[in-house]
């Protein structure tokens, strides 16, 4: 019968046996792999429907998160603004958390719950403060070409500060007073000491370029320990002439803004190169 069966596994033009079992696999394959794809189709189709209402849920809820962090924030400046200005009627030794609540029309356990004690608060204010002072530095020293005239304009951009915000200058003074351990900053600390090292910083780096570029004079030696000295110096110096005017005026004859001016020349010519 062999010369009867073609190539294509049919005997007088109808199917084998064995041609007839390969018709069957090759259909059952073929309904598989459309159960397949339809399986793929749906469940597939399911879990992108999941990801879009996901990302849907998502883009609605962003910005709800947005805008109650933006609350937040603007509750903790409030509260920041009315301790100031109780701080500015009563100073910040007679400051309590009853009254910064009553100004800023909050109970006190929610003021709490922003700053757990008074050094976080105290440290907050600061922070303002000293953020304040760093663009004041800053500003100076772009105004300026040479270390030494950098310099000088940070001593007057201090001495202004105190004159402009003497709130900040008043707790800064106390802040600067007090001693901090890194390892147990609190976040509100630690960003206050930012801004105080960056301040501090700017003054080392207007001796380090007078040092460069030649208008100050060598034998100052490091910067860095000359910008705590010229520091020191500054802040005593705007500290006396605030608070002793009087007995400035009536035992030297000096008004606060003469004892400035003579102790800033002091100042200059301690460390010009000329």
């Amino acid at each position: 019968m062999g010369e009867f069966i073609e190539a294509r596994g049919t005997i007088h033009g109808r199917a084998g046996p064995q041609a007839r079992i390969g018709f069957r696999r090759r259909a059952l394959c073929r309904g598989l792999q459309a159960a397949e794809k339809l399986a793929a189709g749906y469940f597939g189709g399911r879990r992108l429907g999941r990801r879009m209402a996901k990302t849907a849920k998502l883009k609605q809820t962003d910005p709800l998160r947005a805008r109650r962090d933006e609350e937040k924030e603007e509750r903790r400046q409030a509260i920041i603004d009315a301790a100031e200005r109780v701080i500015a009627k009563v100073g910040w030794a007679a400051t309590n958390f009853g009254e910064v609540a009553k100004r800023a029309r909050l109970s006190r356990s929610l003021v709490y719950f922003y700053f757990p004690d008074r050094d976080d608060l105290f440290h907050a204010i600061c922070g303002r403060g000293l953020e304040s002072m760093e663009k004041r530095f800053a500003a100076a020293m772009a105004a300026h070409r040479t270390g030494l005239d950098q310099m000088m304009a940070i001593g007057e951009a201090y001495y202004r500060f105190s004159l402009d915000e003497p709130l900040y200058f008043a707790v800064l003074s106390d802040y600067q007073a007090r001693d901090s351990d890194p390892a147990s900053q609190t976040d509100n600390e630690a960003a206050a000491h930012g801004h105080g090292r960056a301040c501090l910083g700017m003054v080392a780096r207007a001796l380090a370029n007078g040092l460069a570029d030649g208008s100050i004079r060598k034998s100052i030696g490091d910067p860095r320990p000359t910008a705590v000295s010229v520091w020191a110096f500054t802040h005593g110096l705007i500290q006396i002439a605030a608070r002793k005017e009087a007995m400035l005026r009536q035992d030297f004859g000096l008004t606060s803004a003469k004892a400035m001016a003579h102790g800033f020349a002091l100042l200059r010519g301690s460390l010009s190169a000329r």
